[in-house]
């Protein structure tokens, strides 16, 4: 039941991969702050959105893990 086919894993890597970089890409935008009506080079919006990435793939890392651990475990 615990079985994962290598593509399974390939492709929780590869979300997990595309959501990093969509998150720094964000980060650096609101950094750089480029809408009209925010003044430049705040580097508080972007800290801002990358920890809200960051928490969001580490609750989902341990999600997953937690999930690994018990499936685990179950087949024992």
């Amino acid at each position: 039941m615990a079985f994962q086919s290598k593509n399974s894993v390939y492709l929780i890597v590869g979300v997990i991969t595309a959501l990093a970089v969509w998150g720094i890409y964000l980060a650096i935008g609101s950094y750089l702050g480029l809408a009209e009506g925010t003044r430049g080079y705040d580097i508080r919006r972007g800290l801002i959105v990358f920890a809200s990435m960051g928490s969001f793939l580490l609750f989902w890392g341990a999600l997953l893990w937690n999930r690994q651990r018990r499936l685990r475990s179950d087949d024992e």
